[in-house]
């Protein structure tokens, strides 16, 4: 749960702000969580997060696919 919000208004700041609550996931931990693919790919150029973290994320999105 975090620790400057109550649970009813993360929920609705969350639902009603997805940029919001990605950045605070990536931020300050998923817990139990799961980052959803294909909206990283649409908002991680509008997320304010620490630049080696969106290199990270970057790279497993376009991570290539190798054949043995």
């Amino acid at each position: 749960m975090p620790w400057d919000y109550n649970k009813k208004e993360y929920e609705k700041q969350a639902k009603n702000d997805p940029i919001w609550h990605m950045e605070r996931l990536i931020n300050y931990g998923l817990g139990n969580e799961k980052l959803n693919k294909e909206e990283l790919k649409k908002y991680l150029p509008k997320l304010k997060i620490p630049e080696n973290r969106r290199e990270f994320l970057e790279l497993i999105l376009h991570e290539p696919k190798y054949s043995k």
